[in-house]
């Protein structure tokens, strides 16, 4: 078993920067009759450990295998299966490249600048026209929140949350971004009826062990294996998936519902529930009132331009407020 997990990683995370991988080649180099310490050269050199620990690593491995030598996967509340929430959000960003690509068919003036790999925390992709430039943030909303209406006014079909930080953070540094989400309450749902009939027998082992270990550059291999294994079906999960109903609002607008209506964030306008002060503050909007469909916005862009988005994400308008010298 420590030989045809070896190799299914070596296989299907080649491109990885995990530790696994690295361990993984170890044990089958080991296997393959290396010398020892050539081989504990070669996983210091992954620069994940002192060269006296490759060499301890290396010398109990011949006898346990490698798996020991990765972290245990620490459960988080529900999250039985740590890896899968990364699918909704592959799968839906795939779903939006299909309406971007036919914007883009449509006005050849437009085009798209994946930034999802790009380490960049706030944007996924970048629409851009002459100078200008629309970033977005593509996701999926695939939880219902059940106690919308008694918690902040809203009925659960009728509610997305928006994390509150990220909007702020998003005014400061990406003020033109929107954010495009996928209200697919079904998603989830359907990854777990389909997901592992489609993997070979490798992939149902890197799929065992990522969901069971982590360890240095966890979240590589996490991406690597999500990302390829839903390119490669991607028929399989088109046939299977219906297309979402993607809605879309600024960073700045999120942000104004939360000053216009604070009761819809929970810790700032009404105490806080659950897990309290550890719980993501998120600024909750209404679906129907403060969003609008991605094929509006799409087709202002193929009449108007990206220009007629960002002078909309901009709109001001002039009020009397409170500003309170005491």
């Amino acid at each position: 078993m420590n030989t045809e997990l070896a190799r299914a990683i070596d296989r299907v995370l080649s491109n990885s920067r995990w530790i696994g991988v690295s361990l993984a080649r170890a044990s089958l180099s080991l296997e393959s009759g290396i010398a020892p310490d050539a081989v504990a050269r070669t996983l210091y050199a992954s620069g994940d450990m002192t060269l006296t620990k490759a060499r301890e690593i290396v010398a109990r491995m011949t006898s346990v295998g490698f798996v020991p030598f990765l972290d245990t996967r620490k459960r988080m509340g529900s999250a039985e299966n740590p890896i899968t929430k990364l699918f909704p959000a592959a799968i839906t960003e795939m779903q939006f490249m299909a309406e971007v690509d036919e914007l883009r068919q449509r006005r050849n003036s437009v085009s798209v600048i994946d930034e999802r790999f790009s380490g960049h925390t706030l944007v996924d992709f970048r629409l851009s026209e002459g100078d200008l430039v629309l970033p977005m943030n593509v996701k999926n909303a695939g939880t219902r929140f059940e106690n919308a209406q008694q918690l902040v006014g809203l009925e659960p079909n009728n509610c997305i949350p928006i994390p509150a930080y990220k909007a702020n953070d998003a005014i400061d540094k990406q003020p033109n971004l929107l954010y495009v989400i996928s209200v697919d309450y079904e998603l989830i749902g359907k990854i777990e009826r389909y997901l592992l009939d489609l993997f070979n027998d490798e992939e149902k082992l890197v799929w065992g062990i990522l969901n069971s270990h982590s360890g240095t550059r966890i979240r590589d291999a996490e991406d690597l294996f999500t990302y390829g294994t839903v390119a490669k079906y991607w028929d399989v999960f088109r046939d299977r998936l219906y297309l979402p109903d993607f809605r879309v609002i600024s960073a700045r607008k999120a942000i104004r519902v939360l000053q216009k209506y604070p009761k819809r964030t929970p810790g700032i306008g009404l105490r806080a529930w659950g897990t309290g002060a550890s719980a993501e503050v998120n600024v909750h909007i209404s679906v129907v009132d403060e969003t609008k469909p991605w094929l509006e916005i799409k087709e202002r862009i193929l009449k108007s331009g990206i220009s007629n988005i960002i002078d909309g994400v901009n709109r001001r308008i002039t009020e009397i407020v409170f500003d309170p010298e005491i």
